[in-house]
């Protein structure tokens, strides 16, 4: 398995050669394409980090792939507007891309880079088990694919183009297909964006059925026995959540738990934390006595009792 240091050093070598390739061709659609490779970059960083600060918090190093993959389209979508004005002004002002030899070897670079890429990350052998992966169907992934192909794809077809015609018209290729590429690639990763942002803002997962799970906690703990109910992810394919039980003791305690992990994990829920509060359901009731009850955040009147103070704890 090829290193993360080396992909990235790699990844980060295309990206100047394209960029020098964009200015001696004078071409757009390179510099596109050279947009499309400074995003894997960004989004080769978390894996860098992880592996040369390893005393980072658990759950920063469960965040940092989330962050990188929300900054990396972000920074992409920037570029590709500032691309669309670039573009707008070659179709108003056109000018003739010159060296159709180098936009070739741009063309030939970035596919070669992009499949290698694919293949090294893990992206054929994703495809094969697409199938079992239900939140990654396989058109979608297919679909992925070709749009980090079409960038490249689309030079080879201009670099060809303008070697076999010498029409005005070939004036306006570079501009127009930079529209297209930018196009395909913002349409791309807009779903990631949706996706990486709702994580972070902790969001309930698109694929948690709310409403059925909490039907399946009625059923488990009654319509009374549960509350505060919260479920989040750390990652896409990682979904977390938090809960509160009434229980009459231990023992309750540990068989609701036993059959709640079950019950999230057909949610598709991979770590849950239970809160037992034992007593009569309504106000929470912590199983403490009266030697702690300074101890809480929430405290009543001195003038009160005891037993008032515990009542009023956590709710």
């Amino acid at each position: 398995m090829v290193s993360h240091a080396v992909l990235l050093a790699v990844s980060f070598a295309v990206f100047l050669t394209q960029i020098v390739l964009s200015r001696l061709s004078d071409s757009l659609l390179t510099l596109a394409d050279s947009a499309h490779t400074i995003s894997i970059v960004i989004a080769l960083c978390p894996s860098l980090i992880v592996t040369y600060l390893p005393s980072i918090p658990p759950q920063a190093k469960a965040r940092l792939p989330t962050l990188f993959s929300l900054l990396s389209p972000l920074f992409l979508s920037s570029l590709c507007l500032s691309l669309t004005l670039g573009s707008l002004g070659h179709l108003v002002h056109p000018h003739h891309s010159h060296r159709p030899a180098l936009i070739f070897v741009a063309g030939v670079l970035g596919l070669l880079f992009n499949v290698t890429y694919m293949a090294v990350t893990g992206a054929f052998q994703g495809l094969c088990l697409s199938e079992l992966q239900q939140y990654q169907p396989r058109w979608y992934l297919v679909l992925r694919m070709l749009c980090s192909l079409a960038p490249s794809s689309l030079l080879l077809a201009s670099s060809l183009l303008l070697h076999l015609f010498s029409h005005p018209a070939v004036h306006y290729l570079d501009p127009a297909l930079s529209l297209v590429s930018i196009a395909i690639m913002v349409a791309s990763v807009y779903s990631d964006i949706v996706q990486n942002g709702s994580i972070l803002l902790q969001a309930v997962p698109p694929s948690t059925k709310l409403q059925s799970l909490k039907l399946d906690l009625d059923l488990l703990c009654g319509p009374n026995g549960h509350h505060e109910l919260h479920i989040w992810a750390l990652a896409p394919d990682h979904g977390v959540a938090s809960l509160h039980v009434h229980c009459s003791g231990m023992e309750e305690y540990k068989t609701i738990l036993s059959q709640a992990k079950v019950l999230f994990k057909r949610h598709g829920i991979r770590e849950l934390t239970i809160q037992p509060e034992f007593g009569s359901p309504g106000a929470c009731a912590l199983a403490c006595g009266p030697a702690c009850a300074h101890h809480s955040c929430c405290r009543a009147p001195h003038s009160l009792s005891n037993d008032l103070v515990l009542a009023n704890v956590c709710t």
